[in-house]
């Protein structure tokens, strides 16, 4: 009987290859899942879905360079664009200088960082034009149901946020309609890829329905950048293919390729707004143009003045900015001093704070400074030269299609980052990096690209250190989503007012929260709720260096005026005021600002306060009934009789008209609900206060 041994090298190429394939289907179950992931018990969708990107890249990591363990070496190709990634790291590392909160530029850095490592998972793992349309079918396979899913929301099938129907409940799993729009906007071009080049028919036949649906579902959504991303992106194809003339595919596939043309060009008849079936389908109802939608309700203006924020923080800081994921921290402060400036002055409506600049070149130089735009400027003019030197030097036409196609996955993003933040958002981020992944394999050659070898004690040290980091930022991730969990349950006890409950539960998500923010402020709220002010005041210190928004600086200005901190209260009730907030809110710092006075003793000046906030807001009871109380501290008793009755006059007003809400049963959430019911209660307080103050006058 004869032995059949398999030779040990063949062997080693058997084990590589199947560790190889492995990691690819890992990669494309990742590419499928990250953009349909949802939990609905944290503060919204991108937070879930970040923390399950750090989780799954960091385990992907680990098994990548196990595997290169395993086989003996391995080799890491690293694109050109690595370079001014690591311009980028150190930009944000400098950033740190000034930065308002060091924990959130060192948190964002750590997802920029990971979102990297999984562009070079990718650039390393795919090694063939199989590999290459796996992983894009896995993206167009979610990008699907995430259409269909938005599409269903429409129609009032699936629930969406207000249970209603129409494009206000479009949010699918990624929580909002531009999102939706940069997202699909993103893969179309690189999901060609899946009709002119598998050997299946069937991929090619479901690739084209699934392209023309999320096509619609871009159009449906009346989203401008979403529409002026896309053509600018066909200008650039055209002039790419003009350029290197990869004819021999688009003649090979022609048939398929007028079959995907045609079935695009039937869905944006059927559901573009502009289509003269519009009126027959009921899609996209809202007829507006371009100009009008960009425009609508002030929706420019309010960019633009994001952007002037911005500027005025990179003058304040202009080398290495204000700390990388720090413009959110600093907006209201910012805003207030843009407003002093002669082109603040004709902003004269309401903005409210902004989280992201809508635009991710003026954040970034806003958060990181020069140095930092230098970092990102370099990146892109490296990837543009690494792609024109790839799409040049291949002699394979199919593979400079492919390429072609690749880069218009790129470019509708760096045109949507003009007037939005795809940087930002965890699923576009996904998209851009496997699509310059993808671009940078070795598939498309190994030109602008630098290889490293690792084997041995280098190997080994590197997995054990890839090892160590991926399980620390796992278990911080799974610690702040824990802190997340627990920070919204104890928001909705605080809603429902179990404040005891709340307390508790907010307390214990402070200790598992990296860089805990709004935390602070509900956890405040509910010490407050306790009668725990010097806890409260605490809490609210620690909070103005983590997350300001208007109620923040309320409730701190408000506090810090009663426990005679004036100083503190006054500078806050100035940034709220210098800000132009809404009336609702102006109404209340300009009372707090004469509390402010009566603390300190000014009455002459807290008296014209009062009288002067009457004037303007003559509906507000609080105003009255501190109007009254002082006139009464002062022995004019017929002023204090008629301030208080007035008082008591608006504060049944306002009583009849929380309780007709309530019995309406109209209210569609839970916050809206807790927001009327402590309305009611504070009026009730009022109430009694003032029938004690009139039944005690002369």
């Amino acid at each position: 009987m004869v032995s059949h041994r398999i030779p040990e090298a063949a062997q080693e190429d058997s084990l590589s290859s199947i560790l190889d394939q492995a990691l690819v289907y890992v990669v494309a179950l990742l590419l499928l899942s990250i953009p349909l992931f949802v939990l609905t018990t944290v503060s919204e969708y991108g937070y879930g879905k970040t923390m399950f990107a750090l989780v799954a890249i960091s385990l992907l990591s680990i098994l990548w360079i196990f595997s290169g363990w395993a086989k003996g070496t391995l080799k890491i190709r690293f694109p050109w664009i690595t370079i001014p990634f690591l311009g980028f790291v150190i930009a944000s590392l400098l950033s740190l200088l000034f930065a308002v909160n060091g924990r959130v530029v060192v948190q964002s850095l750590v997802l920029v960082v990971f979102f990297f490592q999984l562009l070079l998972l990718i650039a390393n793992i795919v090694r063939n034009r199989k590999d290459v349309a796996l992983l894009l079918l896995a993206l167009l396979v979610s990008a699907f149901v995430v259409s269909l899913y938005g599409l269903l929301q429409y129609f009032g099938v699936v629930r969406g946020p207000f249970g209603g129907t129409g494009l206000g409940e479009m949010i699918s799993t990624l929580g909002n309609r531009n999102y939706i729009g940069g997202f699909l906007t993103y893969l179309m071009f690189p999901s060609v890829i899946l009709v002119v080049s598998p050997r299946w028919r069937w991929v090619r036949i479901v690739s084209i329905i699934m392209l023309a649906f999320c096509f619609g579902t871009a159009m449906m959504l009346q989203q401008t950048a979403v529409v002026v991303s896309l053509i600018v992106t066909a200008i650039a194809f055209i002039v790419g293919w003009a350029i290197f003339r990869p004819i021999a595919p688009l003649r090979k596939q022609r048939i398929w390729i007028l079959i995907l043309l045609l079935a695009l060009a039937l869905v944006f008849i059927v559901e573009s707004p502009s289509s003269p079936l519009n009126s027959i389908t009921g899609f996209s109802a809202e007829e507006t143009s371009w100009i009008g939608q960009l425009w609508e309700k002030n929706s420019g203006s309010t960019r633009s003045w994001d952007w002037w924020v911005g500027w005025e923080m990179f003058v304040d800081s202009p080398i290495v900015g204000i700390g990388l994921g720090n413009y959110k921290l600093n907006f209201l402060e910012y805003k207030a001093d843009f407003l002093t400036t002669p082109r603040g002055a004709s902003y004269d409506f309401y903005i409210p704070r902004a989280a992201q600049a809508h635009n991710d070149y003026v954040q970034a130089l806003a958060e990181m400074g020069l140095l930092g735009a230098i970092a990102i400027f370099g990146f892109i003019a490296t990837l543009v030269a690494s792609f024109w030197r790839r799409v040049r030097d291949t002699k394979d036409e199919d593979k400079r299609l492919d390429l072609l196609l690749l880069a218009c996955g790129v470019v509708p993003v760096f045109v949507h980052a003009l007037v939005s933040f795809p940087a930002h958002l965890p699923a576009s981020s996904l998209a851009f990096v496997a699509v310059i992944g993808i671009a940078s394999s070795r598939v498309y050659g190994d030109v602008s690209t630098r290889t490293l070898t690792l084997a041995r004690w280098p190997l080994r040290a590197s997995a054990i250190a890839i090892l160590v980091i991926g399980f620390v930022v796992s278990g911080f991730a799974v610690s702040d989503l824990s802190a997340n969990v627990l920070m919204s349950q104890g928001l909705q006890q605080l809603q429902r007012g179990n404040i005891r409950v709340a307390e508790s539960l907010l307390a214990k998500s402070l200790r598992y929260d990296f860089a805990p923010r709004q935390t602070y402020y509900h956890l405040a709220s509910a010490q407050m709720r306790l009668d725990k002010l010097d806890e409260a005041w605490a809490n609210l210190e620690m909070c103005m260096t983590r997350y300001l928004d208007e109620g923040v600086y309320l409730t701190y200005a408000n506090l810090g005026a009663n426990r005679g901190e004036l100083e503190k209260a006054q500078v806050a009730v100035d940034t709220l005021l210098a800000g132009r907030p809404q009336a609702a809110v102006e109404r209340q710092a300009r009372y707090i600002e004469a509390v402010i006075s009566l603390q300190g003793k000014q009455y002459d000046q807290a008296l014209q306060q009062l009288e002067s906030l009457i004037q303007d807001h003559p509906t507000y009871e609080t105003a009255f009934i501190a109007l009254g109380d002082l006139y009464l501290a002062q022995g004019y008793i017929n002023s204090a009789r008629n301030n208080l009755a007035e008082a008591l006059r608006l504060i049944d007003k306002a009583l009849q008209r929380a309780n007709r809400r309530i019995e309406a049963n109209t209210l569609v959430t839970l916050a809206q609900y807790a927001q009327i019911r402590s309305q009611i209660e504070l009026l009730n307080q009022q109430r009694d206060l003032v029938m004690e103050r009139l039944s005690k006058l002369p």
